[in-house]
Formats: C-alpha cells, sequence, structure tokens
C-alpha cells in the first residue's frame, strides 16, 4: 500500500511540475550566439540608457547635449543656470564635475508605472561617496530626468586611493577550553 501512495504521489508532483513548466513565457531566443537566451528587455532600460548618456555629456562638456535630457521645471532651471553662467563656464564646470568622479555604479531602473522610471547612481569622489536618485519619465522625446534628488552623501574612514591596511584580529574568534553541549550523551 506504501508503494502505492508513494508512486501516486510522484505521479502527481511530476504533472505539477510539467504544467507549471507549460505555462512559463517562452525566452526570447539571442541573436548573439546560436542556442543562447536572452531575459526579456525592461521597458525602463531606456531611462537607464539616458542616464549613461547624460554622464558622458557632462564629460564631454556638451551642454546642448546634457540639457536634452532633462525635462520640466529642471531643465528651464538648468538653462537658467547656463545663461547666468555663460555656456562656456558652465560647460566647463560639467567637464570638472566629471573630472572629479572617480567611479560611478548605475542601478538597474525600478519602474514606475508604464512612462515613469527611477535610476540610482552611486558616485565615489576623492572624499566622499554620493547616492543620487534620477526621476525619468517618457514622453515623445524619449527619456527625460524630470527630478533629481541626493538621498546619501557619506565620507568613507580612507580617501579614495590611500593604501589599504590591514588590522589584526584582537584574538581567536572562539576562547579555547569551552566545551559544547549537543545534547548527546557519552
Amino acid at each position: 500500500m506504501k508503494r502505492f501512495v508513494a508512486g501516486g504521489l510522484t505521479i502527481a508532483i511530476m504533472g505539477l511540475l510539467l504544467w507549471a513548466g507549460a505555462r512559463r513565457p517562452e525566452p526570447v531566443p539571442s541573436s548573439a550566439e546560436p542556442g543562447t537566451v536572452e531575459a526579456p528587455p525592461n521597458p525602463a532600460s531606456g531611462a537607464e540608457a539616458r542616464i549613461q548618456k547624460l554622464l558622458e555629456d557632462s564629460a564631454r562638456g556638451d551642454v546642448s547635449a546634457y540639457l536634452a535630457g532633462f525635462g520640466g521645471p529642471l531643465r528651464e532651471r538648468l538653462e537658467r543656470e547656463m545663461a547666468e553662467r555663460g555656456r562656456d563656464a558652465f560647460a566647463g564646470d560639467l567637464k570638472r564635475a566629471a573630472a572629479a568622479r572617480k567611479s560611478h555604479a548605475t542601478f538597474a531602473p525600478e519602474t514606475e508605472g508604464a512612462d515613469a522610471a527611477r535610476v540610482t547612481v552611486e558616485t565615489v569622489y576623492p572624499d566622499r561617496n554620493e547616492r543620487q536618485t534620477y526621476r525619468l519619465e517618457q514622453g515623445p522625446d524619449g527619456w527625460l530626468v524630470m527630478d533629481v534628488e541626493t538621498v546619501r552623501s557619506h565620507q568613507p574612514k580612507a580617501k579614495y586611493g590611500s593604501p589599504a591596511s590591514y588590522q589584526e584580529p584582537e584574538g581567536p574568534p572562539v576562547q579555547p577550553g569551552l566545551t559544547v553541549e549537543t545534547g548527546e550523551e557519552n
């Protein structure tokens, strides 16, 4: 009787697994290499690409391309700043800010509906790390940055580029002579 129940249970589980596998969406075949599979595209991947382009435009000092990445009141404010300082001074500021960055990490976009997303970028400067979240909206001109907020800025213990140091532990993690009770009798 036990074999019959075990066999029936095994068949039921295998049937459930086959049914669940048949309901999974088909993977998208990759055009890169035959036989490889790509994940379905993220609808907000254009938002991440916009942030990458924005960082590249600032490094080149390309004011027109940089401003084209913004929309709404934020763009108006940046255009007003550029007009007050002058185009060349604004381009110089963009280049200096990009040169001060030692590294950055762009996190995957988080969607907020069909046409809005948030992209977080962590930037490493010589004296601090800074995390900014860009809020983007998709419109007829593509993805545009509508708002930027600094989430966190902190000063690391060691400056960027300083040699690493090793501090030896104070002692062994477990004191010698301690006994461990396992609950088993000897």
